[in-house]
């Protein structure tokens, strides 16, 4: 069975009293996921996490954490293909969430949003991402978000 890699990112800001996650509606889509894509030769899961993250949110980010990965067998052209999608965690540095006019570059999202932390496990469309998104919360909630985002990951903290 062929096998494939991918890697996305769970990008968090800090608005105040609330944190919130940058969201994506993939083109022609309904549901609402996080931003993800193929490992490209040569390239380390972190930095296709980054990449991505910046291709299809318009966000520029700082690696935090490693949230784990999910693991699916998908179907494409009548082949089974076995898919291991890697994600971190994000502290938002800097631009303009939505701001994907990247030259060059397909159309890959149609909508992107900010969401409080809270309710982004509800909204995402796949189970995996929901439990990727709900790890990301309880490391977020358990150590303290600011000592987390600042990049400090605490003991205990290995969810």
């Amino acid at each position: 069975m062929p096998r494939e890699a991918s890697a996305g990112g769970v990008v968090v800001r800090d608005q105040g009293s609330e944190l919130e996650v940058a969201v994506i509606r993939p083109h022609g889509r309904s549901l609402w996921a996080l931003p993800k894509g193929h490992v490209d030769p040569g390239e380390t899961p972190e930095q296709t996490a980054a990449r991505e993250v910046w291709e299809e949110t318009g966000l520029r980010a700082t690696l935090v954490a490693p949230l784990g990965e999910i693991r699916y067998v998908y179907q494409f052209r009548g082949q089974r293909i076995f898919k291991r999608v890697h994600f971190y965690l994000f502290r938002y540095q800097s631009g303009v969430l939505g701001d994907i006019q990247h030259a060059g570059h397909r159309v890959e999202v149609d909508e992107t949003r900010w969401v409080p932390l809270v309710r982004v496990a509800a909204l995402l469309g796949y189970k995996g991402e929901k439990a990727i998104a709900a790890r990301a919360a309880r490391m977020l909630l358990r150590a303290g978000a600011s000592l987390v985002l600042s990049g400090v990951r605490p003991e205990g903290t290995g969810d």
